[in-house]
Formats: C-alpha cells, structure tokens, sequence
C-alpha cells in the first residue's frame, strides 16, 4: 500500500466532515452519496474497510509523522508568516 501525504490525508478528512455535516444538515440522495464517496475515498488512502477504522488509522498517522517529521519551522516573522498576520 502507498502511503497518502498528510496534506493529502488531511484533504480527505476535511472532505469527508463536510460531506458528514451538509448531510447532517439537510440529507438528500446526492449528500448521502457524497459521504459514502468521502468515506471509501479514506478507506482507500488509509487500507481500511470500515470508516471509523479508517478515521482511527488516519488520526495515527497523522499523528506518527507529526512525531517522526514535524516539517521545517519558519521563525515568526517570516516572509509567509507575515501574510498571515496582515490577513
């Protein structure tokens, strides 16, 4: 199995929230439908059959990467921070 890159594994958590809250909110066949894709989507990317094994094992990943590589760290005040601040 490849492994998603967090930016892409977070992408499909927040596609699959929002799916979950528009259905939540207003339910129709095409929301409904939407969740069900959000979900195999994270069932995919993650090698799970089951949406809260799916969650869980998104979550630990996450998680592990964020402990074995936490990225770059850019002082505040950089060039990209600053925009940011004027936002």
């Amino acid at each position: 199995m490849l492994t998603p890159s967090p930016q892409d594994l977070r992408v499909a958590l927040a596609r699959y929230a929002d799916a979950r809250i528009e259905d939540a909110r207003r339910s129709t066949d095409v929301t409904s439908r939407v969740v069900e894709d959000a979900a195999y989507t994270l069932c995919v990317m993650t090698g799970t059959q089951a949406v809260r094994q799916a969650l869980q094992v998104a979550d630990s990943m996450l998680g592990m990467r964020a402990t074995l590589s936490p990225g770059p760290h850019r002082p505040v005040g950089t060039q990209q921070d600053e925009g940011l601040l004027t936002a």
